[in-house]
């Protein structure tokens, strides 16, 4: 892993998750292979990193990311088994959208106009709390207005801390509130496993 990698949960070589620091492999894992998930802690795993192939691999986000020899490129590729709409990608027990990616498991997802959204306010406590994500990255309060088309159909997504907003192309109403509800149901099936 090079020490250029953000700070997060990855693929550590075994198969395990391990939590990278943003320098180094702490002692902290789970392993998705068991039924009942939980947090272990043991001696800190070898490691991907600088004089690794360049190539494809498991990020540990759920897709294979593009390592460039010395760092994480932003080039993802998924199973071919994904669903995908407005940028929402799901796979397997991870959602992704732009470079984030969560464990779908508590996932919501809700089909919105864009004049419900702006009345309600429904955006302006993530907007603050600096957790909202539109389709090029974070939404502060100063750019939510301008982020949120009146005249659009939306898709908002609350999965783990963060709430990812993006607008729906005219004429997929329908496939969005079957995309929402599905992801809605994916995340509950996780949930409990």
């Amino acid at each position: 892993m090079s020490t250029s990698a953000e700070a997060g949960w990855y693929d550590d070589g075994t198969g395990k998750q391990r939590w990278w620091d943003g320098s180094r492999w702490t002692e902290h894992y789970v392993d998705f292979r068991e039924r009942d998930l939980e947090l272990h802690t043991d001696a800190a795993a070898p490691s991907v990193g600088s004089g690794t192939v360049a190539g494809w691999y498991d990020d540990g986000r759920g897709r294979e990311r593009w390592w460039d020899g010395a760092r994480w490129t932003e080039r993802t590729r998924f199973s071919g088994e994904e669903r995908t709409l407005a940028g929402i990608v799901v796979d397997g027990k991870w959602i992704h959208f732009g470079m984030l990616s969560q464990p779908v498991a508590g996932a919501r997802a809700s089909v919105e106009s864009g004049v419900d959204l702006l009345r309600r306010g429904r955006l302006e406590k993530p907007a603050v709390a600096r957790v909202l994500y539109g389709p090029r990255g974070q939404i502060t309060p100063h750019q939510l207005k301008r982020s949120v088309d009146p005249l659009a159909v939306h898709i908002v997504v609350e999965v783990a801390d963060q709430t990812w907003l993006t607008y729906v192309a005219t004429g997929q109403d329908a496939e969005a509130r079957t995309f929402a509800s599905w992801i809605s149901s994916v995340g509950d099936h996780y949930r409990y496993r």
